[in-house]
């Protein structure tokens, strides 16, 4: 089967230089994100600001990607820090994280968090009066259980959680990346290079979600902090992923087979549900869960390899959309819920109310983006991208791995 990736080894700059697939998919997955946020006026479950009326299929979309959507994103970040990692260069790696994470975070923690935990607690009747009136609320209850201060930036808890699993692992991969280390990446790509290996890999995330049990299946669901966990093991693989081509070769080559098992567990998932709230036990819990981390899975590989296949080619907006990837993604949901909050009391229908709030808030997104961070070099910083050189154009710029 021909395809752009090969089995020869190459150095960690010609990997960087032509791994255009990745760049896309992180373009792409947040794009989804900010598209799925757009919804959550709409879909059943509760949020910070809800529509009067909700849409089925509105719920069933989003809980598709409820499924794998984060866990993609966290492996595409792992991947990228693979990239980004050098030999015996864990500490520099470290202080780029601290600007490239850590730094928004607290933007967003002090900055964007209150106004979208305000319009939730207006809507939701919680607090009356002004937003100058609730900021002291805000900033006096700091207990972070139960207080009203948000530690983890409400949308922004992805960057959190990426720069834990970062800290914790660095140990682990750079060892990765001594010889010794890569010898057992070596060995893994071998083995998965077998037809079939490759959704083995499931196995460890399965174990790890009956552990955790973050949707509370088999007893009471666990804390945020600890429910969230799971997604460390993305981290993980995106980053063995992208140490081997062999790895991401076999991933390509059974990419259909990826295809075809994700439908099936799709139409057959309904039926899970219902055998789990007729009858709870706990194997039938675990049972669930296996063939949600199956299905999981197989949505991540179909994703990783048809992108991987078909998304080989460069264009002139990718580099600019990469960069802005992260600033929209740090901007986008306060000025969703800003628009929707407006948006939301028009009497018109869920789906053109969707196309206001989506076309408005991108728009906007895009503006601040283009006219407030892309040229200032200290508003760059807050967002966590790096300077821009004067004496360069912005399309001669190299784009950033988000992780």
């Amino acid at each position: 089967m021909k395809s752009s990736i090969t089995s020869q080894p190459t150095s960690d700059l010609q990997e960087r230089a032509r791994l255009y697939y990745l760049d896309w998919l992180r373009v792409l997955a947040f794009a989804a994100v900010f598209f799925y946020h757009c919804g959550r006026f709409f879909n059943e479950s509760d949020w910070h600001i809800k529509n009067s009326t909700t849409s089925a299929f509105a719920d069933t979309i989003m809980s598709f990607f409820e499924l794998w959507g984060m866990p993609l994103i966290f492996l595409i970040s792992g991947a990228s820090i693979y990239l980004a990692l050098r030999p015996r260069g864990a500490m520099r790696f470290l202080r780029e994280r601290v600007l490239r994470l850590l730094v928004p975070l607290i933007f967003g923690i002090l900055i964007l968090s209150p106004p979208q935990i305000y319009l939730e607690r207006l809507t939701h009747g919680q607090f009356q009066g002004s937003f100058l009136e609730y900021l002291p609320v805000y900033f006096r209850n700091l207990n972070p259980w139960n207080g009203e201060f948000d530690w983890l930036g409400v949308h922004l808890w992805y960057l959190a959680y990426l720069f834990l699993f970062t800290l914790v692992l660095l140990p682990l991969f750079a060892a990765l990346k001594t010889t010794k280390g890569q010898r057992i990446t070596s060995f893994l790509a071998q083995s998965s290079s077998h037809f079939g290996i490759i959704f083995l890999w499931v196995i460890p995330g399965i174990v790890l979600i009956l552990l955790v049990d973050p949707y509370g299946i088999m007893r009471p669901a666990p804390p945020e902090l600890v429910s969230r966990l799971f997604f460390a093991i993305f981290v993980i693989y995106g980053f063995l992923i992208f140490s081997d081509q062999r790895i991401r070769l076999a991933i390509i080559q059974q990419r259909w087979i990826a295809l075809v098992l994700a439908v099936v567990l799709m139409v057959a998932f309904p039926m899970i549900n219902d055998l789990l709230e007729n009858d709870p036990s706990i194997m039938n819990a675990i049972l669930g869960i296996t063939l949600a981390g199956v299905l999981l899975w197989s949505c991540l590989l179909t994703v990783l390899g048809f992108g991987m296949h078909y998304l080989t080619v460069n264009h002139r907006l990718l580099a600019y959309a990469n960069e802005a990837v992260l600033p929209i993604y740090i901007l986008h949901q306060p000025v969703i819920l800003f628009i929707g909050f407006f948006i939301i009391q028009l009497p018109v229908s869920i789906l053109v109310k969707y196309l206001i709030i989506a076309t408005l808030a991108l728009a906007i997104s895009l503006g601040i983006y283009e006219f407030g961070i892309r040229r200032v070099n200290p508003m760059r910083m807050v967002f966590g991208l790096k300077p821009r050189s004067p004496n360069i154009q912005s399309t001669e710029q190299a784009t950033q791995p988000l992780s």
